[in-house]
């Protein structure tokens, strides 16, 4: 009976007409938090295109998840799911080192991979199945180290790095380089993964005179970070990138929350933004809808993290390669992605470089204020 009822799911799978998008994002571990709210801005545009016409035809897109755990070490067999579940072009992730880990499976298969806000360039670099709609690292630690010199005055900075993280250790490097071209300096303190004791890096922060902090790392690790550099008295500025654009952190740290700044790739109250004007009243409503959708996107249907974004557009980018495509085959698709452009998405048009990045000038500074995220200023470069 059994065998007869997959014979006959069988049949019914391979007559529908059906293109698979496979979902490589964290849902647990250190970068859960971020990897769920890409999701559901993946989950939201297919919402908004739920098929792509190939040859005429209407196909259904099905979404297939398969959790990288924020471990690179796990990130390959999570990879190998999508590779297995025949998905014809995969979506992320949240975090480089995952993306790092799982590129060269991605290659060798033949299918496609559109990061969404994994930033460092090794993601793309060599591979060509590897794109990308986010910014990149050299870019928004350019961006962050004149904000940090220019803006805040920091000449003698802290840079505090988790110790064999891909993005950590990447972005840091590119923030100190523009430090030191600039004049400045940025002096790396380092502690190892799971570290929740950051009672020696603050003690050499106080003891060296540091005028500025920049620490790009984990949403976790950024709560504590911003506690306990005010519970020791650090008054000093403290920065970082991306990763922090998370409610959650403002809500972990309270009124700890003073001077901190952080880049992000998207605002949701810039409102010359007409496709983000779009997006954040749908996805708002689509959020407030659900609870499931409120709890993943940090307990709040108010609140758009910039990754959200990065998800959705992925997402269109995506389909919108299938059908320039016109096939469901991963080398037409990534041949497809190599030209692609789609004007008018949510972090602005698309295309990419011949590395696979995605071409891109802006990026926002964004500041906590009373328990909440707000836009502090733009950068056009």
């Amino acid at each position: 009976m059994k065998k007869f009822l997959a014979m006959i799911l069988a049949l019914v799978m391979a007559l529908s007409l059906v293109a698979c998008v496979g979902i490589f994002e964290p849902t647990s571990g250190q970068n859960g938090a971020g990897g769920k709210k890409e999701i559901l801005g993946i989950e939201y545009a297919n919402t908004i295109k739920p098929t792509v016409t190939i040859n005429g035809e209407e196909y259904t897109v099905q979404l297939i998840t398969a959790d990288n755990a924020s471990d690179a070490s796990k990130a390959p067999t999570a990879a190998q799911t999508l590779i297995s579940q025949g998905v014809s072009v995969v979506i992320g992730t949240y975090g480089s080192a995952c993306a790092i880990a799982a590129g060269d499976l991605f290659k060798d298969a033949k299918i496609p991979a559109i990061g969404t806000s994994c930033t460092n360039p090794q993601v793309t670099l060599d591979n060509d199945y590897y794109f990308r709609v986010s910014y990149i690292d050299p870019f928004q630690g350019a961006v962050m180290a004149n904000f940090a010199n220019k803006e805040k005055g920091s000449v003698n900075c802290a840079l505090i790095i988790e110790s064999g993280d891909d993005y950590s250790a990447g972005f840091g490097n590119y923030f100190q380089k523009e430090m030191e071209r600039l004049g400045g300096k940025a002096s790396v303190l380092e502690f190892q993964k799971g570290e929740t004791d950051f009672s020696t890096i603050m003690a050499s922060v106080k003891s060296e005179g540091y005028d500025g902090i920049f620490a790009p790392v984990s949403i976790e690790t950024a709560a504590m970070i911003i506690s306990q550099a005010r519970d020791a008295g650090i008054t000093c500025p403290i920065m970082a990138g991306d990763t922090w654009d998370d409610i959650s952190i403002a809500q972990r740290t309270g009124d700890k929350a003073t001077d901190i700044f952080f880049s992000a790739f998207f605002d949701a109250d810039d409102t010359s933004n007409e496709a983000g004007k779009a997006f954040v009243d749908g996805f708002k409503a689509w959020v407030a809808a659900d609870k499931t959708r409120i709890e993943n996107n940090g307990g709040t249907a108010d609140a758009i993290s910039s990754v959200t974004p990065c998800g959705y557009d992925a997402y269109m980018a995506a389909v919108h390669a299938i059908e320039a495509a016109n096939s469901t085959v991963g080398s037409d698709i990534q041949a497809a992605l190599t030209t692609l452009q789609v004007p008018g998405l949510v972090t602005g048009d698309l295309s990419f470089d011949e590395n696979g990045d995605a071409v891109k000038t802006y990026a926002v500074i964004k500041t906590i204020k009373d328990g909440q995220i707000v836009y502090y200023s733009t950068y056009n470069g």
